[in-house]
């Protein structure tokens, strides 16, 4: 063989190497997208498991909206020094609500989640909370303008995205099981009771 055929061979022979490693480094970025991605769902499911997350969104849903009623407690909800020592804790509970929407926007924002995959699961969440979290995000706003940005962010993505799925998104060509509410009728009267008694 000639020299000139050799430093073809060799030529080609390192432009194969170099592309398998490229190729290899791209799946492996890949993995580690993946891995990822489930390093940051897990860590926000174990927080959102947690009985301080709950009971911060027992009170973000229950009485959140009563208390706003308060002068008092929506000043102290931009105010901290001005905070009692009840309010100071009702107010943490609205704080670990919004800060972990913030944190999950952010992710979303910044691609290290998968969008399809976290509103599959969150959508509905995401939206109500948002609600109910609305006035004092308006009330922050006005000290500072991009109070939970990452988490309207979010919610305008998971409400695109519920309206995109307005029935779910389980697999046309899959049969559905039956799923009969034996309990229906039960809980109207119930409902009617609770009516009639206010």
């Amino acid at each position: 063989m000639s020299l000139d055929l050799w430093n073809t061979v060799g030529t080609y022979g390192t432009f194969f190497v170099i592309a398998a490693t490229a190729l290899a480094a791209l799946v492996q970025l890949r993995h580690m997208r993946s891995s990822n991605q489930i390093a940051a769902l897990s860590d926000l499911s174990k927080r959102e498991g947690t009985p301080e997350f709950a009971s911060a969104l027992q009170f973000v849903f229950n009485r959140l909206h009563e208390k706003m009623e308060d002068p008092a407690f929506r000043y102290q909800v931009v105010h901290a020094a001005a905070r009692t020592e009840e309010n100071a804790v009702l107010i943490a509970k609205i704080m670990a609500v919004g800060s972990y929407y913030e944190e999950m926007g952010l992710l979303v924002k910044s691609g290290l989640i998968d969008r399809e995959l976290l509103f599959d699961m969150q959508s509905p969440s995401i939206v109500t909370t948002w609600d109910a979290l609305r006035e004092v995000t308006a009330i922050r706003r006005e000290r500072y303008a991009p109070s939970y940005e990452n988490s309207e962010y979010l919610t305008v993505l998971a409400q695109d995205w519920l309206a995109k799925h307005p029935s779910g998104t389980y697999p046309a060509n899959v049969r559905r099981l039956d799923v009969p509410n034996v309990w229906r009728s039960a809980d109207e009267q119930y409902a009617a009771a609770l009516a009639t008694a206010v």
